[in-house]
């Protein structure tokens, strides 16, 4: 029970005016007024219902839980999450590919930016059809694509990228963050950025409003180059080496998923279930008690 709250608790503060109401209502029903005084006690003794059945469910106690659970239900008594609406969607996610001429180095075959376009197909498939966004930066950033669920389209657009097509070299990390930030705020859609690089550098301080998470490039035996170390601190990045099979690109997918989760819960609250619905049938039932024979509404 340590999770059991109210959604709305001051609906909990009506109790008190209703425990009050009821306290002098069973009251009076519990007394005889002057029929004493107006009929023999040996002839009202047999017109008492609630002489007979003093011990039975009577109709000021029908009234007093109908009260209870009303105002409970509307207090929203909750002790778990509530599913996300679409929880069945993946969340949506940014691909920041560096287009620099190390790309086309060839310790990873055939190349690092061949290796790239292999972990992307990988990515969509293992997403499936998931918001998929594309951007290439070198020393600029530009966007290939914006968040689509067209696999094959990003697949296409992914492999007609090669460092011969950017403007000029260099490394606008922060530029690609910051153009794939504002196109998440232009779709509406919540989720994070990756980064597929084979080194990074931060020209300035920089901190990322979405969750950032990068896929080193690098040959799985060989160290992470320091800089790339420095950049994943700064952004506050987690780095998933690559591996031979797809064990990254699953570990990259599960962190994106749990990145949208946290980022659909930014405002600290997590959506919960309101179980005040459940109590709807009793609500119902005390009502249905009402058109008992003999007892009043």
């Amino acid at each position: 029970m340590a999770d059991f709250l109210f959604l709305r608790p001051l609906w909990l503060l009506a109790l008190l005016p209703a425990v009050i109401i009821w306290a002098i209502a069973w009251k009076r029903s519990a007394g005889l007024g002057s029929l004493p005084e107006l009929v023999d006690a040996h002839l009202l003794k047999h017109l008492l219902i609630e002489e007979q059945s003093k011990s039975r469910f009577r109709p000021i106690h029908r009234i007093g839980l109908f009260w209870f659970l009303s105002i409970l239900a509307l207090a929203g008594p909750s002790w778990r999450d509530a599913p996300a609406p679409f929880a069945e969607e993946q969340a949506g996610l940014f691909i920041l590919l560096r287009t620099n001429p190390s790309m086309l180095a060839t310790d990873l075959s055939p190349t690092r930016i061949e290796r790239a376009r292999i972990k992307i197909a990988e990515l969509l498939k293992e997403r499936a059809a998931a918001a998929t966004g594309l951007i290439a930066y070198s020393g600029s950033a530009h966007l290939v694509l914006p968040l689509t669920r067209d696999d094959r389209l990003l697949k296409t657009m992914a492999a007609s990228l090669h460092p011969d097509v950017m403007p000029t070299e260099g490394d606008d990390l922060a530029g690609a963050i910051q153009l794939a930030e504002a196109h998440f705020k232009k779709s509406g859609i919540s989720g994070s950025v990756l980064i597929l690089t084979d080194n990074a550098i931060l020209s300035e301080e920089f901190q990322p409003v979405l969750p950032v998470q990068i896929l080193a490039l690098k040959p799985p035996e060989s160290p992470l180059p320091t800089t790339l170390q420095v950049t994943a601190k700064t952004l506050r990045a987690r780095i998933t080496p690559l591996t031979h099979d797809n064990h990254d690109i699953r570990q990259v997918a599960a962190r994106a998923q749990t990145d949208f989760r946290s980022a659909s819960g930014e405002d600290g609250n997590s959506r919960r279930h309101d179980s005040g619905l459940a109590l709807l049938p009793l609500i119902a039932l005390c009502q249905l008690l009402a058109f008992r024979k003999g007892w009043p509404t």
